[in-house]
């Protein structure tokens, strides 16, 4: 994977240590998409803040000041009222507060230094937000509403050639609809990165072909891996078309 040695001065992604994350902070996120943030974080383009819509207990977040950090980059805006809602429920997960142990996985991480909680809703963090952002992850609510509500509230922040990432966009219906109703066909935005879940786009700054001729190939992979998961095609194309995408992914 392309993104794998991002940069030699950056070195390769800690693996190891990403695995063993994933095993201690609960949360729901593939090995592959942690490595595809952290490289987003530590040497994504633009100039700008993070900011992480949907924090639950810290996973995504500590991977991303991490990333950021090991870049010597920007803090990372945790958004997240953490009381929990319907995506926690279909998980078993009911009258929750996760703020306290969101803050302990981060001060445990040893990230506090580069996190910044925002313990609210996005549209009431939105409402008092000021200044350019370079990386955009939409991981909360995944209703349509709420994910189509953080994406026009988010989106106008986010500066020329920096990066939107959605999180699930493939099973839950709101952030598929969302990335292929509302990005997808606009032209403002370019494909870099379809990581498992995970669709990643490029704000565009201009022209940009090299991007472009990226982008579309990795929405025609995309196509093919959709229809394999309707079993419209064999399996193996699935994995191919699946493989093809994570090669073709980059930071920028």
């Amino acid at each position: 994977m392309r993104w794998l040695f991002f940069r030699k001065r950056l070195g390769p992604l800690p693996g190891g240590y990403i695995k063993q994350l994933l095993s201690r902070v609960e949360g729901w996120l593939s090995y592959h998409e942690a490595l595809y943030l952290y490289a987003l974080a530590a040497a994504g383009p633009a100039e700008g803040k993070i900011v992480e819509i949907g924090s639950w207990k810290g996973k995504s977040t500590v991977i991303l000041a991490k990333g950021s950090k090991q870049g010597r980059r920007e803090e990372v805006y945790a958004i997240d009222p953490h009381k929990g809602g319907p995506d926690q429920e279909a998980h078993g997960h009911k009258d929750v507060d996760s703020e306290m142990e969101f803050r302990n996985n981060v001060r445990q991480e040893q990230v506090a230094d580069q996190v910044r909680p925002m313990v609210m809703r996005s549209d009431e963090a939105a409402t008092g937000w000021s200044g350019p952002v370079r990386l955009l992850w939409i991981d909360g609510d995944h209703s349509y509403e709420a994910v189509r509500q953080d994406f026009l509230l988010w989106e106008p922040f986010v500066a020329p050639g920096g990066v939107i990432a959605f999180h699930d966009t493939y099973a839950w219906e709101g952030p598929r609809r969302v990335v292929e109703e509302m990005v997808l066909v606009s032209r403002k935005f370019a494909v870099i990165g379809l990581v498992d879940s995970i669709t990643a786009v490029k704000k565009l700054s201009g022209a940009e072909p090299l991007v472009l001729l990226r982008s579309y190939c990795l929405l025609f992979a995309r196509y093919l891996y959709k229809l394999g998961r309707r079993h419209v095609l064999p399996g193996d194309l699935r994995k191919l078309s699946k493989a093809v995408m994570k090669w073709l992914s980059s930071v920028g």
